[in-house]
């Protein structure tokens, strides 16, 4: 009875499977331009089945001309019918034709819940679809999916994911408002299905609020760029000098955007700090890899940069007093649900602290000795100031209002006054040989006052013209200037007289000399872009922009005032005083792709016009990024992108005070212009994100200065001083991270080369040279350990092999008999390696109604590594010991150091 049973069920097991391989028979077809009907007809008889159909479908179905044979029925029908708008079903023995379904749109935005921030960069994902989009910049999302029921989560680093279920017939508009975690989880790097392996671009970093606060503090602050120079690839200069190299470009091929709005200027006390407020920062991307298309103007890197919004609902804010500097934010609704505002100030304060001291120690100098006395007045201080105004004018459109104010001062007084007699002798010269008594006061006075800073200000409206389409317009002003003024002044009073008489002469000399050094550029423009989702796999963006470049490279003179008792004399000197007005136009398209599960493309142009002094550069530069998903845990990504950069940073060798000059391109100068390729290996491994990528970049038209000449070659304008060349850079990238838990951080390795070459001879006589910031290697480590609630721990160090120096071996006697550095190359000496440990600890106190106190403790420089700032060589130096002074067979050198171990101490309050 089991035998029979068994070969009953085998029997049909046989003729079902012979019935399917019936169905699935090849079938053949050979037909032009014939009826579809036709066509249908000659498939029931191949295949056996019938179709079942509605004849007005069929009426406007153009004749088919097909060619097949031996296929399958499925893709034959999918050959037929895949992109028409005809759907087909097969059900038993029969074919059901019907019209296709269209998608429906579900767009929106996504909140903060609380304060009602929109958030850039969110992930929105159909579970039962199993498709995604990501928000815009501001915070719009847009997503075709089939009508049914639709399962969408809303998700975004640092906060409780929100799922929200819903059946869908139309085009549909849904809002999520999504809740801050109260322990941060996912910290450092970015979201999983935004994340390095998922997303298409190479060299690509996002920080968010969130991630800012779980980094390590520098001198009692989050910093962003501080932050963005413990990562692979960028370099951090040379402490004391501000500056982020990165990939081997120079410090001005950087493209620092807040709001939209290009930032010439971005640190404050030598590169300490950057001038980014962190209370104010909402997101961060930074690139220096692929570049998308919709950036233009820089070689190196872009770092794009968002401000908060504001809270739409609560008053609330940050106030922190440490030992350098305090800052203060400040936000809340003007009309709540509908206006917010936020504000945020930053200073330094030890101008406050030095200034009276002086004053006190100089008054007391001048009361103890009237007649000769010496008192002085210095200081240096920076501020940041940051308001943006967000007002809703519905749920598609709104206006923001983005202002930013920020300036260094350093100021240097002093004030002599020396007064005494003197007996003169006949072998003296004295003024008039009729006197021999002589009596004189000198009264002496000297300012210098150098400042630096930016001022911007942009409008933006963003408006959701459909469920597809959303629009940005951008009106933009921005003004970076740099002054330093010197004046001095000095009074002579002579008084003559002879012994025993009345007979006096007295005679007053008077100089003033005033030097003044201007330098700045200023930009005012429109921005209009547009981002377009027409499906899922298609997310377009393009837009252009126009840009009013008023360039001052350079105004300076000298003005010298001379008065005595019978004549005044004013003479005034301009050295230079140019000014170059510029427009700049672009434009852009690209299109973020899914081509399948696996393959994602970013395929875009940019296109740029420069006109200045009557001539034009026009430029095409494409982009083109990718991404191969090989499986759930590992992609491959390549790139490749042109740039082109139409001003330069022109940098002293000699000094660095703020004199440096941002020059555009002219007819006599050209635009530099690169081409990068870049690719790698990036995955998951145990919890861990890793990457290895590896890039080359060239560039040509590089811009320095002659040898022989700088800032300080007054004879000669600013074209006159510089010359252009090559650079070539390549290296290798590999990062290991650990985003989430109560142990995250990440440890980077950088193996690099960048060369210099000026094949016209004006430098290094043509050969190629290592630049500056050559660092062969170097190692990030970031480690951020979390206590529970009330403790956290943060460290980072960093190694990195010297940078590059010009010095002279050996000296000769020249024609005039005078000792001469002789000097083979240029950059022919590797200074010491550079590495420093710092530390930071936080104390959470946690108070009533979501109020809480942060004491923060960072130490800067742990271990007070002596890291090399500038080597002097022994004939200059005044330190020496005796056995160095004698031995001068081999050159002598001394390391000079700015920064040694630096503790520091800040209270912030969050309410």
């Amino acid at each position: 009875m089991k035998f029979s049973k068994r070969y009953t069920i085998l029997v049909l097991l046989a003729v079902c499977s012979f019935l399917g391989a019936s169905a699935q028979q090849n079938i053949t077809i050979n037909v032009e331009k014939q009826p579809v009907a036709s066509v249908l007809q000659k498939i029931e008889k191949q295949s056996g089945y019938t179709f079942s159909y509605n004849p007005a479908l069929l009426r406007n179905f153009p004749p088919v001309t097909l060619q097949v044979e031996n296929m399958l029925l499925q893709p034959l029908l999918e050959k037929l019918f895949g992109k028409t708008d005809i759907q087909f079903i097969i059900r038993d023995n029969y074919i059901i034709l019907k019209e296709r379904q269209k998608n429906v749109t579900i767009s929106g935005f996504i909140h903060e819940s609380g304060s009602r921030e929109t958030l850039i960069g969110a992930n929105v994902f159909d579970l039962l679809s199993q498709k995604g989009a990501v928000s815009n910049n501001f915070g719009f999302f847009s997503l075709s999916l089939p009508p049914g029921e639709v399962r969408l989560r809303g998700s975004y680093v640092g906060y409780t994911s929100q799922e929200i279920t819903f059946v869908v017939d139309n085009d549909t508009v849904i809002h999520f408002f999504l809740e801050p975690t109260s322990l941060l989880k996912e910290v450092v790097i970015e979201g999983r299905q935004t994340g390095p392996l998922h997303n298409v671009e190479t060299g690509k970093i996002t920080l968010t609020t969130q991630t800012l606060q779980a980094l390590p503090s520098f001198l009692g602050e989050k910093d962003v760029i501080k932050t963005l120079q413990l990562l692979p690839g960028v370099a951090a200069g040379t402490e004391g000098v501000a500056g982020m190299y990165v990939r081997g470009g120079n410090l001005d091929e950087n493209l620092y955007l807040v709001d939209g709005n290009p930032l010439y200027h971005v640190n404050h006390l030598g590169g300490m700090f950057s001038t980014f407020n962190p209370e104010a920062v909402k997101t961060m991307d930074f690139y220096k890899g692929s570049f998308p298309a919709r950036y233009g103007g820089r070689l190196s890197s872009v770092v794009d940069v968002r401000m908060n919004d504001g809270d739409m609902n609560k008053l609330g804010g940050t106030a922190s007093i440490g030992l350098i500097s305090s800052r203060f934010n400040f936000q809340g609704p003007l009309v709540k649900e509908k206006t917010s505002f936020n504000v945020s100030l930053r200073r330094t304060y030890l101008d406050l602290i030095v200034r009276p001291a002086l004053y006190f120690v100089g008054k007391k100098d001048e009361k103890d000795n009237p007649d000769d006395y010496n008192r002085s007045d210095v200081g240096y201080f920076f501020y940041d100031f940051n308001v943006k105004v967000n007002h809703k004018f519905s749920e598609q459109s709104r206006l923001y209002l983005s202002v930013y104010d920020g300036k260094d001062k350093l100021f240097l007084n002093m004030n002599a006054k020396s007064e005494g007699s003197y007996n003169l002798d006949s072998d003296n010269n004295s003024p008039n040989p009729a006197f021999n008594t002589h009596h004189e006061i000198n009264k002496n006075k000297t300012n210098f006052d150098t400042g630096w800073g930016t001022r911007m200000a942009s409008l933006n409206w963003a408006y959701a013209i459909n469920n597809k389409l959303f629009s940005n317009v951008a009106l933009i002003y921005s003004r970076y200037s740099s002054d330093i003024v010197m004046k001095s002044s000095s009074e002579k009073e002579l008084t003559l007289s002879e012994e025993n008489s009345d007979k006096i002469e007295r005679r007053v000399d008077k100089t003033k000399e005033n030097t003044h050094y201007r330098s700045g550029i200023q930009d005012i423009g429109y921005r209009l872009e547009f981002d377009y989702t027409p499906v899922n796999n298609h997310f377009i963006r393009f837009g252009t922009s126009l840009l009013h470049h008023r360039f001052r490279p350079e105004q300076s003179g000298i003005t010298l005032i001379t008065e005595n008792d019978t004549e005044k004399r004013n003479d005034t000197v301009t050295f230079a005083n140019e000014r170059v007005l510029v427009k700049e136009l672009s434009f852009y398209a690209e299109d973020e792709m899914i081509l399948n599960e696996r393959m994602k493309v970013n395929a875009g142009v940019h296109f740029s016009g420069f006109l200045v002094q009557g001539r034009s550069y026009i430029s095409a530069q494409p982009r083109l990024s990718a991404r191969y998903l090989l499986n759930n845990d590992w992609s491959v990504k390549v790139s490749y992108g042109k740039m082109n950069q139409y001003v330069h940073l022109l940098q002293s060798s000699k000094i660095s005070l703020p004199n440096d000059l941002w020059v555009p391109i002219t007819k006599n100068v050209k635009p530099m212009v690169s081409h990068q390729v870049s690719g790698g290996l990036f995955g998951r491994w145990r919890r861990f994100d890793l990457s290895l990528e590896g890039y080359y970049k060239s560039s040509r038209n590089q811009v320095e200065y002659r040898e022989g000449t700088s800032l300080l070659s007054g004879n000669l304008n600013w074209e006159q001083r510089i010359t252009q060349g090559l650079s070539k850079s390549y290296g290798v990238e590999m990062m290991a991270s650990k985003t989430f838990g109560n142990t995250s951080g990440w440890l980077g390795y950088t193996l690099s080369w960048s060369n210099r070459h000026f094949p016209n001879g004006e430098i290094n006589r043509g050969l190629v040279y290592p630049a500056k910031y050559d660092n062969r290697h170097k190692i990030n480590a970031v480690v951020m350990r979390r206590f529970g609630r009330k403790f956290d721990v943060s460290t980072s160090w960093i190694y990195s092999t010297g940078n590059w120096a010009t010095l002279a071996k050996q000296k000769y006697i020249n024609d005039m008999g005078e000792e001469t550095d002789y000097i083979d190359k240029l950059n022919n000496f590797k200074m010491p390696s550079y590495h420093r440990l710092d530390l930071s600890f936080n104390y959470y106190r946690h108070k009533k109604k979501g109020r809480l106190g942060i004491w923060n403790l960072s130490i800067y420089n742990a271990y007070s590594h002596h890291n090399s700032f500038i080597l002097v060589p022994a004939t200059e130096a005044e330190f020496f010991t005796r056995e160095e002074k004698q031995d001068r067979s081999k050159p002598v050198l001394k390391s000079l150091s700015i920064f040694p171990i630096i503790p520091s101490f800040s209270y912030t309050y969050k309410f």
